[in-house]
């Protein structure tokens, strides 16, 4: 054996007690021993063993009465238990096993016959334990996968998933899609260090990610310093372009403030576009929920025809939000791919609303 073990035995003939536990010494476990029950529920309060042979006739508490109370105590009712008994009627042993037994041994008992059953029942308890580890460390290897899927993916879809190994691309009526893209990044990221760049996308895109969220809003990706979210996806709301507006706007009050303080300012462009849009799971090695369609692609065309620290929507999102928020007079563009379109400019929200 590689780790020595510890076996207690329960009998209140001390000729029978000191065979048994010379027997087992002999064979290298640990022994302890008790003349009762009670004892017996004593001793494994000090030193909890891995097998416990158990006479049944004894003075005071019986076997019966001893196993089935360290069956239900936490610590000890997976101590495996093997009574060992005169008593060798059918009955007997039923009751023995009822009480929470594993194995029967009748007296006058076998030495190898013992040791046999004693050694079975260990393998199959460490082979237990084995297992229920291997479970364990299963669970928490699932419960963090799916915590992963949660995170990289909407909720709703990742449920979805996690029930049924798919999830159906699904056409969005309502929705409003926001681009925003940081001004002048590129350039920037050649004269600062990969440290440097890293930490000021991953700071800016931590504090989006919060004002998204709080806005019932869901981040669909970033594209190197590009940031696409969107509201209405999976989730109907009927407020969508409300509150991707008042994301967008909050976005840009928070690069102000940071830019008071910052060693590196930053500003980026806005673009905001309210469509029917197309969402489904890409790729099966490799999750990504992605939105698809001609919204998504105007919204991206707002965003590269706005100014700085300005959030620009379209004519079909500047006619949801006009009852709610304050928006600049709208300004006819030539838009690649869509000619002579109006864009706006959405100052604040309005008091009132």
């Amino acid at each position: 054996m590689t780790q020595q073990q510890t076996v207690l035995v329960v009998e209140d003939s001390p000729v029978n007690r000191k065979i048994l536990a010379q027997l087992l010494i002999r064979q290298g476990y640990d022994v302890l021993t008790a003349d009762s029950g009670e004892a017996a529920l004593a001793q494994v309060q000090e030193t909890l063993p891995d097998l416990i042979i158990l006479d049944i006739l004894m003075p005071g508490m019986n076997g019966y009465a001893t196993c089935k109370q360290l069956k239900t105590a936490r610590a000890t009712c997976d101590i495996p238990v093997i009574f060992i008994s005169s008593l060798d009627a059918t009955a007997d042993k039923i009751d023995g096993f009822a009480a929470g037994g594993v194995d029967y041994i009748t007296k006058p008992f076998q030495p190898a016959e013992v040791l046999a059953r004693i050694t079975t029942h260990l393998r199959l308890c460490r082979l237990q334990h084995k297992l229920e580890e291997q479970n364990r460390q299963m669970e928490a290897e699932k419960q963090k996968s799916e915590a992963l899927l949660r995170n990289v993916l909407p909720a709703r879809v990742a449920r979805e998933l996690l029930a049924t190994g798919t999830c159906k691309p699904q056409l969005f009526t309502e929705t409003t899609v926001c681009f925003t893209d940081i001004v002048g990044f590129t350039p920037a990221s050649s004269r600062l260090s990969p440290e440097v760049i890293i930490h000021e996308l991953n700071e800016i895109f931590t504090s989006f990610d919060r004002i998204t969220l709080h806005n019932h809003c869901e981040r669909m990706k970033t594209i190197g310093d590009a940031y696409l979210f969107v509201c209405g996806v999976p989730e109907p709301d009927p407020l969508h372009a409300q509150n991707v507006a008042q994301a967008a706007l909050e976005m840009i009050e928070f690069l102000c403030k940071r830019n008071l303080e910052a060693k590196h300012s930053w500003q980026i462009r806005v673009g905001i576009h309210s469509g029917p849009l197309v969402g489904g799971v890409v790729g099966t090695e490799k999750y990504l929920y992605d939105i698809f369609g001609d919204t998504v692609n105007i919204a991206a065309r707002m965003e590269e025809l706005s100014q700085p620290m300005q959030v620009n929507v379209s004519s079909s999102t500047q006619a949801l939000l006009k009852d709610s928020f304050l928006l600049a007079e709208g300004k006819e563009v030539e838009m690649k791919g869509k000619g002579r379109q109006i864009m706006y400019n959405v100052v604040k929200k309005q008091e009132h609303v």
